[in-house]
């Protein structure tokens, strides 16, 4: 499994999402291993003419559709959910607040200013979100959510370009976080808050970590985290946000262990994942677009374009500037067919945001499969101009490009980039295209 893989995924740590999935993932995993991806511009096609609808190289943990679909997975108590909330009704702040009340100790007004932060950290109101959590930090004291806002703010900022431009701030926050949450423990009340989010800084941490290919040092803070999670989970069994760490752990769990030899198979427990994660966005108190994100991710794995396209574009109706969704809706609207409209949203994330890197690099993958070869090489040039492009990210671009080369029967370029490609990151999918066009050549 790629780093990209584990990255999207870091993603649902932005809103102090459980981290049960990271000690499963990487790379390769933390088991030392993971699977090779089919590629369908690659070996079986030597001369780029796949597919447009299939999955990119680095898009499926599995390579490749799921042999085995599956069936519509719903929610069937939303009468007694509704019910609960019902109760509530007819008060200042919305019905969940109350219930989240309850279950963590926490009062109303606490859990409605927390969610007005988040928002604008959704919105990329960073400077807001900043000042807000930082007015929390004093209007809360003990509560650890000034420190803990910072952090979900400078992760939001790098994920937007997966990079570790703003590393530094990151670490003296993730500091900051764990020293308060650690010395809020210490005196009792809001225990189930404050496992919450010691869960969440540690989740993150370990995500991070592994983006660093610092793998045991992540396994570590991923058990250091599940420790926190059950705790939250035993002291607050009806709290939802919870369950998207068991979600993805039981969804994602199941499709890695079945697309590796390296480590056993495990029980399908992939329409339960589905399940927890539909719970969670429907229901949660502080993670329903994490949530929503993380399905967008799942549908996309599964195969079912419609349904990702559908989570996708319930995020950017709320959150329309958002990056991070952004640059996933854009790729949800291609594999759609949508060409117009994903080159739309990529066009929109540059306006957005001038000096994001990877817009210039999925519209690159875009044009290729719309079959407009001076575009793609145009922006994945673009893309390639920048300096400070990680070996993975940048072998990837040297991948396309010379799949575009190929496309117009460029060969001596194609044969470039493809074993620049090999150089950089070691890509095999380079390295096996490199070297069939090799053995193509005369003598």
């Amino acid at each position: 499994m790629t780093l990209r893989t584990l990255t999207r995924l870091g993603l649902l740590g932005l809103a102090l999402s459980t981290p049960a999935f990271a000690q499963e993932d990487g790379k390769t995993g933390t088991v030392g291993g993971g699977p090779t991806t089919s590629d369908p511009e690659g070996e079986s096609d030597p001369e780029g003419e796949s597919d447009p609808d299939a999955p990119d190289v680095d898009d499926t943990v599995s390579g490749a559709r799921p042999k085995t679909g599956l069936g519509e997975v719903d929610l069937t108590d939303r009468a007694q959910w509704d019910q609960k909330l019902g109760a509530f009704e007819g008060r200042p702040h919305p019905p969940i607040y109350y219930m989240g009340s309850k279950w963590l100790g926490v009062s109303p007004d606490f859990i409605a200013s927390a969610h007005e932060g988040l928002n604008k950290i959704y919105l990329r109101d960073y400077k807001g979100a900043m000042s807000h959590f930082n007015g929390m930090g004093g209007d809360y004291p003990g509560m650890a959510i000034g420190p803990v806002g910072q952090v979900l703010i400078w992760q939001a900022l790098m994920l937007e370009n997966f990079d570790f431009k703003y590393e530094s701030q990151y670490q003296t926050a993730s500091r900051n976080a764990r020293q308060e949450v650690e010395q809020a423990l210490l005196s009792p009340g809001s225990e189930a808050w404050e496992q919450f989010l010691l869960a969440g800084m540690l989740g993150i941490e370990s995500i991070h970590t592994m983006r660093h290919e610092e793998y045991a040092k992540a396994l570590s803070r991923g058990y250091e985290a599940m420790k926190a999670v059950k705790k939250c989970q035993a002291l607050a069994p009806d709290f939802v946000d919870i369950q998207l760490g068991d979600g993805l752990f039981d969804y994602w769990a199941t499709v890695i262990s079945q697309s590796t030899k390296l480590i056993p198979n495990m029980e399908d427990k992939r329409a339960e994942g589905i399940r927890q994660l539909l719970a969670v966005e429907e229901r949660s108190l502080f993670l329903r677009a994490p949530a929503t994100l993380a399905l967008t991710f799942t549908w996309i794995e599964e195969g079912k374009r419609e349904k990702a396209l559908a989570s996708a574009l319930k995020n950017w109706r709320l959150y329309p500037k958002n990056i991070i969704n952004n640059l996933v809706l854009g790729r949800v609207y291609m594999y759609n067919r949508k060409y117009e409209a994903s080159e739309a949203i990529f066009r929109d994330v540059i306006n957005t945001d001038p000096n994001n890197q990877r817009a210039h690099y999925y519209l690159g993958r875009l044009f290729l499969r719309w079959g407009r070869m001076n575009q793609a090489r145009a922006a994945f040039d673009n893309y390639l101009r920048f300096t400070d492009l990680s070996p993975e990210h940048r072998a990837y671009a040297l991948y396309y490009l010379g799949v575009v080369h190929a496309r117009v029967k460029d060969y001596d370029k194609a044969e470039k980039a493809w074993a620049e490609a090999w150089r950089v990151g070691k890509l095999k999918t380079a390295k096996s295209r490199l070297d069939h066009l090799k053995e193509k050549k005369p003598g």
